[in-house]
């Protein structure tokens, strides 16, 4: 410990406690080297949901693959990933005029995507799970995030109506729950089934893991492709599997706290 000499009193004094988690202060320092200076009004939820993640470790911090945050930040923090080791991914062709600070990103122009610059691959066939957090209900319908459409793929698509698709390393697609506001995901821990979560339903799905595809992992789109979905989504993650409704219930405050500001 380091002291520090008040010249006015003379006496040798205790630092100021730092006002933020390492984790957090090492995240703003990366949306600082980035150029965002919009996270600046909303440090203090950006914090707690960090600090909520490592506080859980494992999937949800130490071994996720990816995940960044699309509220609270400009869209130079939009790349920025919540743990330094991540990957960085790229984002093609979204503005400023996308990105909205409360509810995040929004695509639909069949241009736009984000790619995690992970693969399938980089997923273990028997742990794995795929995440987004949709904040607003899409008027145009198509794929929302994944690597891709055929056998061993991690996927999800909004189908016709309010049918949710999804996939996670199985050998095709099931169409099973409805679209809702909050996290859409996969997560499989065993080679006999996988968990979902969609409008804040839990529900598993009976189906055998079989070789994973090497797709790209990308958001508003699949294997780098960009969709037509238009909604907007608040975050995501991919990474091992996890509970996906601990984790909607992080990303639930997170907006909330935001949304406040």
């Amino acid at each position: 410990m380091h002291l520090s000499l008040n010249n006015s009193l003379g006496k040798w004094i205790l630092p100021a406690t730092a006002p933020f988690s390492p984790e957090a202060l090492n995240y703003f320092s990366r949306l600082d080297a980035a150029g965002d200076t919009t996270y600046v009004d909303y440090k203090q939820p950006l914090a707690n949901y960090i600090d909520s993640l490592v506080t859980l470790g494992g999937a949800y911090w130490d071994d996720m693959l990816s995940s960044t945050s699309f509220v609270g930040v400009g869209i130079q923090g939009v790349t920025v990933p919540l743990r330094d080791g991540m990957t960085v991914p790229t984002q093609n062709n979204f503005v400023a005029g996308d990105l909205d600070q409360l509810t995040g990103l929004k695509g639909g122009t069949g241009s736009k995507s984000i790619d995690t610059n992970t693969v399938g691959t980089d997923y273990a066939q028997d742990d794995a799970s795929l995440s987004v957090y949709a904040s607003t209900t899409p008027t145009v319908i198509g794929t929302i995030a994944g690597d891709s459409t055929v056998s061993g793929g991690m996927q999800l698509r909004q189908g016709a109506s309010t049918n949710i698709k999804h996939s996670c390393h199985g050998a095709v697609q099931t169409t099973v729950g409805e679209f809702g506001v909050g996290i859409l995901g996969v997560s499989r821990d065993n080679s006999a089934n996988y968990n979902y979560r969609t409008n804040a339903t839990n529900g598993t799905l009976t189906q055998a893991s079989v070789t994973v595809a090497s797709g790209d992992i990308t958001l508003f789109g699949a294997s780098g492709v960009s969709s037509l979905y238009d909604g907007r989504l608040a975050t995501y993650h991919a990474g091992p599997a996890l509970n996906l409704a601990t984790l909607e219930a992080l990303q639930d405050t997170l907006i909330t706290e935001i949304a406040a500001i």
